[in-house]
């Protein structure tokens, strides 16, 4: 099998679905995918599927369109053995692909994503994006750890400078957007402004010790549910 042959496969998938044709999609799909994994060879599996995620990821060829059950199976197995072996861009794709939500491929959870792409930074062929993805998962670990202030923190101080350490050494090694620099910047004076309060007692208004501060602090809504 040729990858023309893999791609025109997955694009009457995507056809079929844009119409409505759930059910036909998802049956020619996966009688195609039973047969790739039945009878393409291994080398020749690891080409396609290389070229694959080159084009939907890197070159975004196939814009508006998910990725089916039927081909992240396909790829969480590609993924994960090439990352076994330290491969780049592999790595970082495994990232984009299975890093956001719960890889139902991978049930015992053996495979961190976070883990594989901290490794892919550190490879000899990091790329621009593979640090913007790494440098991202800081400021989204700080935006988690404030989104209950003032009430709480979910993180702790030490959690709060070893992911300081973590993001202000990526900007010792590598470029990083202006923009995302001073998302950072944001987040050292939050949590400094908090840590303080909080060592004080709590007793000034959290809201207006942000703007006394220069910083502008919007409460982040959250829904409590009741047991």
């Amino acid at each position: 099998m040729d990858y023309k042959q893999f791609i025109t496969e997955i694009q009457k998938y995507w056809n079929l679905y844009s119409k409505g044709l759930k059910k036909q999609a998802n049956y020619s799909l996966f009688e195609f995918t039973k047969y790739f994994k039945s009878y393409v060879t291994k080398s020749e599996a690891d080409n396609i599927l290389f070229q694959f995620c080159k084009e939907y990821i890197d070159e975004v060829k196939f814009p508006d369109t998910n990725l089916p059950f039927q081909i992240r199976e396909l790829l969480n197995h590609y993924f994960f053995q090439e990352c076994k072996k330290n491969k780049m861009p592999q790595m970082r794709w495994a990232f984009q692909i299975f890093g956001e939500y719960y890889n139902t491929y991978d049930t015992n959870y053996e495979n961190n994503t976070y883990n594989i792409l901290e490794q892919a930074y550190k490879h000899k062929q990091c790329d621009p994006k593979t640090v913007e993805l790494y440098f991202n998962e800081q400021l989204k670990y700080l935006w988690w750890g404030q989104h209950h202030f003032p009430e709480y923190c979910t993180i702790s101080n030490s959690d709060f400078e070893h992911t300081i350490y973590i993001a202000n050494k990526i900007l010792s090694e590598k470029s990083v957007a202006p923009s995302l620099i001073a998302e950072l910047e944001y987040y050292i004076k939050l949590y400094n402004i908090y840590f303080m309060w909080e060592r004080n007692g709590k007793t000034d208004d959290f809201y207006k010790l942000c703007n006394t501060k220069g910083i502008e602090y919007q409460k982040t809504i959250v829904f409590y549910y009741k047991k």
